[in-house]
């Protein structure tokens, strides 16, 4: 009987010991980690993902807050090794630029660049050009229709939808009103565009993400423009590229701003931004899900510090959030990351595999 017992304890004892480190597990996928630091301290750069590496594109230098605005830098981050290098200089200097990505080429769009803060100095670019970063090298390709800042892109079925932005402070006028509705699609095969049916709001400074094929705008700044950067709008709106037809859906529960996004399976994810309390400005560390299908939103655990990311990339499942910007205009530095706990199937022998499992296996950087 004592034997019988004491068996028992172990059990018990090992059960403990299992569901500690079931617990421990948890609470790491539930967290955020900090595992880097932006190389150069800039912002207002794009982010793309090549084969599981972020590219940081452009951009201006965080003390030049007026001007000169646009650098040329390009930077790639290795998640699996946690290493940066540099890549080649993009030709155009650039802060703004908005990325894409088709068969392994990254696409810049647009942005601006100037000598210093005053308006008639700013130029805003049509400018495009291709990185690839097998060979390192940039292509010019054909200019947009309009130089624009704050609109969205997203690659479908190997063409860009360029979508919505503002213009120039100096080409407002009654037929160009500062934030525009304009849609065109790139082919980068034949490197030409075409215009596409209107979105139904104007906006610039919202989000995108594709879901089945599908474009969703979320959010965003309307028009006509308020003293405070607003109307500060909760629509979405979904463009489907085959019926060339815009459709609205249920809007966000809360107004949000300058928040990031990405995207995984069928959810969008929406990133920290701000919001305006009571005629103040409230940054937020809140982390929300759209689920495009059923049109839910759930939220997953905050960021560390309330902020606007300067990018943000998913690689393998996991969110990466690099620098942002805060309270008081204040600038961080620090590159976050964010393990869903997303499985996916392995191509070469079809096992499935928790991506999570991944970071275990990064390496310190130097």
């Amino acid at each position: 009987m004592f034997k019988i017992f004491q068996h028992l304890r172990w059990i018990f004892v090992w059960v403990v010991i299992v569901l500690f480190f079931l617990t421990i597990g948890i609470v790491t996928a539930e967290s955020w980690e900090v595992i880097s630091e932006l190389p150069t301290h800039r912002r207002d750069f794009s982010t793309a993902v090549v084969n599981g590496k972020i590219y940081l594109i452009g951009g201006t230098l965080f003390e030049n807050r007026r001007g000169p605005y646009g650098l040329s830098t390009v930077e790639v981050y290795d998640p699996q090794r946690n290493m940066w290098h540099r890549g080649a200089d993009m030709p155009t200097p650039r802060s703004n630029p908005e990325t894409a990505v088709v068969n392994g080429i990254i696409y810049v769009f647009g942005g601006y660049n100037g000598i210093d803060n005053r308006a008639m100095n700013i130029k805003f670019l049509d400018i495009v050009e291709a990185y690839d970063p097998q060979n390192d090298t940039w292509t010019r390709k054909q200019d947009m229709s309009a130089s624009r800042i704050q609109f969205g892109v997203s690659p479908v079925a190997g063409k860009i939808y360029s979508i919505g932005g503002a213009v120039h402070f100096l080409d407002i006028r009654p037929g160009n009103p500062g934030r525009i509705n304009l849609v065109e699609v790139y082919n980068p095969v034949t490197d030409t565009w075409i215009k596409r049916a209107n979105m139904p709001t104007r906006r610039d400074g919202f989000g995108v993400g594709v879901v089945q094929n599908r474009i969703y705008a979320i959010g965003g700044r309307g028009w006509p423009q308020f003293w405070n950067g607003g109307p500060f709008l909760t629509s979405i709106e979904v463009y489907n590229p085959k019926t060339n037809r815009w459709k609205k859906k249920n809007g966000m529960p809360d107004v949000r701003v300058s928040f990031s996004t990405v995207v995984l399976g069928n959810v969008v994810y929406l990133i920290g931004g701000y919001m305006w309390q009571n005629g103040v400005l409230e940054y937020l560390a809140a982390v929300d899900t759209y689920n495009a299908e059923t049109e839910e939103w759930r939220d997953i655990p905050p960021m560390p510090i309330p902020l606007r990311p300067l990018g943000s990339a998913i690689v393998n499942g996991e969110i990466y959030v690099l620098g942002g910007i805060g309270k008081n205009r204040e600038f961080f530095t620090n590159v976050i990351v964010f393990d869903t706990g997303f499985r996916a199937v392995e191509a070469m022998n079809k096992l499935s595999t928790l991506w999570g499992e991944l970071k275990g296996k990064r390496t310190p950087q130097p």
